[in-house]
């Protein structure tokens, strides 16, 4: 019998490598930046075409390469990083393992030229699909240039699993921010078919965190500092307010490596716990230094999962740290060691003669026998004031003659199950139904009303997000919102990928009420907005293009859906509190006439309706 077991080429080995190293054109541009930077760079060039199916070139200015190191660089395993097994517990570069050039050229027409600055000449080297096809020396400035051509092209299988250009460009993008950020002393720039996307230039951290993520960030972000023999905290976080659903503006890195670690996230998360909703996430851009050797970063081929020697202390030093951030911007409780005089406790005067407490007992005391001494007071007796332990209860009673719990005719649309059907409620409804309602609104989050002996409560935020998401749903569909003109038009900054989208999306936002137009790149100006428009036009635009986003791949109906949806969510609290009746009646009129009026779109129950069985069974 034959044998049957073999070696793989070199060339369909790099293939199945390049599978887990180069998932996407992303991959390929965090390898081949990341070696930009490990090779000394002061400024490094980005030049994409079609989102990196035709063209990813990295130019930079760093040491180069010599004529023999060129060609060795794309051979598996081959690395100027580590000499023993021992290194890979010292590694402060981004790359060590030595795959990511061979992975690139098994899959791509690969043009590196490159020059060691104390050399006459550089090298040229070609490779197509692992095949070297020149290596010779030519005349080119100092530093390294590395063009990857059609990648994918020997594997069109992979080819095919890439999303649109939108959508893959989204990717490198982020892959471009997680290393400027935290090499803010490096000049980058960033082009796109033909055209400069984003330029930068040598900054500190927090100026680099402006001039990527826009101006509006300038006054949302607060330092974060601590410094102890174990390790060094830095960084900036974002105001509470500025807390979003996506985590899109969460940067954690370690020795200035991008990472993604859970129990870090958590940390940060837990700290702003009290001060933002539920479901929220805070901004944070936070490097932490800590010794090589307690963390491994060897865990999988694209170095971002790490595994930490001491998380715990880590994630202690990091929550208390963010606390004290949060501390300083008076946001959260600290302890206040200033001195009070007045809480001083005076030293007992010498020679003064101690009496114990004396306790006196009526033994004649008959708790079941009444007399004047202890009959119960009225409520009309209780008055004074605070003053001494007493309770002022003046004007209770007026208070409680105020409320006022009447019946009245209950409108169609009762069920046998003791809930509204709002549907039927909705036909030949007159507008003097609603005005005759007795309610009460509690914390102008439920509105409660009584109605033919039952307990009905109105969730106001769900019925608020049930009416928005159907008027603009109706703007997106049938007829668009009334734009009311800005006279001074507010400026608005999105990233590259946000601002194409925002193009694309240019019709879509006018139809609901937000006239846009484009100023450069980055930049956007609001000429108009929904008439008494309320709330951050920035957030809101931002919300709105991120919920498109992340949900591309749907029908254009269900994308309609997903834009309406997400401006309802973020408008439904913005609305003054109701206090007239009018507002209360117009709102019960607005949700009647929903399509669907019991549950949100968010699938929340908008309305409560318990009966005098249900409240009797509440208080068994």
């Amino acid at each position: 019998m034959s044998d049957i077991i073999h070696l793989l080429s070199d060339a369909v080995a790099n293939q199945i490598a390049a599978g887990e190293v180069i998932q996407r054109p992303s991959s390929a541009v965090k390898e081949l930046i990341e070696n930009a930077v490990d090779a000394g760079a002061s400024s490094i060039q980005l030049i994409i075409k079609d989102a990196g199916r035709t063209l990813i070139q990295v130019v930079d200015n760093g040491n180069g390469m010599s004529f023999t190191d060129a060609r060795m660089c794309f051979e598996r395993h081959a690395t100027s990083k580590l000499a023993s097994a021992d290194d890979l517990f010292r590694i402060t570069t981004k790359g060590f393992r030595g795959e990511a050039l061979a992975s690139i050229a098994a899959i791509a027409q690969v043009e590196l030229k490159t020059k060691k600055p104390e050399e006459n000449t550089g090298t040229q080297l070609l490779i197509e699909g692992s095949e070297v096809k020149e290596h010779s020396p030519i005349a080119t400035q100092d530093g390294t240039s590395i063009a990857i051509k059609n990648l994918f092209f020997n594997v069109p299988a992979r080819r095919n699993f890439l999303k649109s250009d939108h959508i893959e460009f989204g990717h490198i993008e982020e892959e471009f921010y997680r290393v400027a950020l935290i090499h803010h002393t490096i000049a980058f720039t960033l082009f796109h078919n033909g055209k400069m996307v984003l330029q930068l230039q040598p900054s500190n951290f927090k100026q680099r965190i402006i001039n990527i993520f826009g101006n509006h960030f300038k006054d949302k972000l607060f330092p974060v500092e601590q410094h102890t023999d174990f390790m060094q905290i830095s960084g900036f976080i974002a105001k509470p307010e500025n807390a979003k659903k996506k985590k899109s503006e969460q940067y954690m890195f370690i020795n200035h490596r991008y990472v993604r670690h859970h129990l870090l996230n958590y940390a940060v998360e837990t700290a702003y716990s009290e001060l933002i909703p539920q479901g929220y996430k805070p901004a944070y851009f936070i490097n932490i230094d800590v010794n090589p050797a307690t963390i491994d970063i060897n865990i999988s081929p694209t170095k971002v999962e790490i595994k930490l020697q001491d998380e715990r202390l880590i994630f202690g030093f990091l929550n208390s740290t963010i606390k004290k951030s949060l501390g300083t911007m008076s946001l959260t409780p600290r302890l206040d060691f200033d001195y009070e005089p007045g809480l001083d406790v005076s030293n007992f005067p010498e020679k003064k003669e101690i009496i114990p407490p004396s306790l006196n007992i009526n033994p004649h005391y008959n708790p079941f026998h009444t007399t004047a001494s202890n009959t119960p007071k009225s409520k009309s007796e209780y008055t004074g004031s605070f003053e001494k332990g007493r309770v002022n209860l003046a004007g209770w009673d007026d208070f409680l003659k105020g409320i006022k719990t009447e019946t009245i005719d209950l409108p169609s649309g009762i069920n046998e199950e003791n809930t509204l059907d709002f549907k039927n409620c909705t036909e030949n409804l007159p507008k003097e139904e609603f005005e005759d309602l007795n309610f009460m609104i509690l914390d102008n989050y439920y509105l409660i009303l009584n109605l033919q002996n039952q307990l009905n409560i109105l969730h106001i935020p769900h019925a608020r997000e049930r009416i928005l998401y159907e008027n603009y749903l109706n703007a997106l569909q049938n007829k668009p919102i009334t734009v009311q003109q800005s006279l001074f038009p507010e400026t608005i900054t999105l990233t590259s990928g946000m601002s194409e989208l925002a193009i694309e999306l240019k019709d879509e936002l006018f139809k609901l009420g937000y006239d846009i137009e484009q100023i450069d790149t980055n930049h956007f100006a609001v000429n108009g907005t929904p008439n008494e428009e309320e709330g951050d036009i920035q957030t809101i635009l931002e919300n709105v293009l991120e919920a498109f986003k992340s949900n591309l791949f749907l029908y254009k109906t269900e994308k309609e859906q997903n834009m309406a949806l997400s401006l309802a969510r973020q408008k439904r609290s913005l609305y003054k509190p109701l206090k007239e009746k009018v507002e209360i009646t117009q709102l019960l009129q607005q949700l009647f006439a929903c399509q669907v009026t019991c549950t949100s779109p968010s699938g929340k129950t908008i309305i409560r309706c318990l009966s005098k069985e249900e409240l009797d069974y509440l208080f068994i």
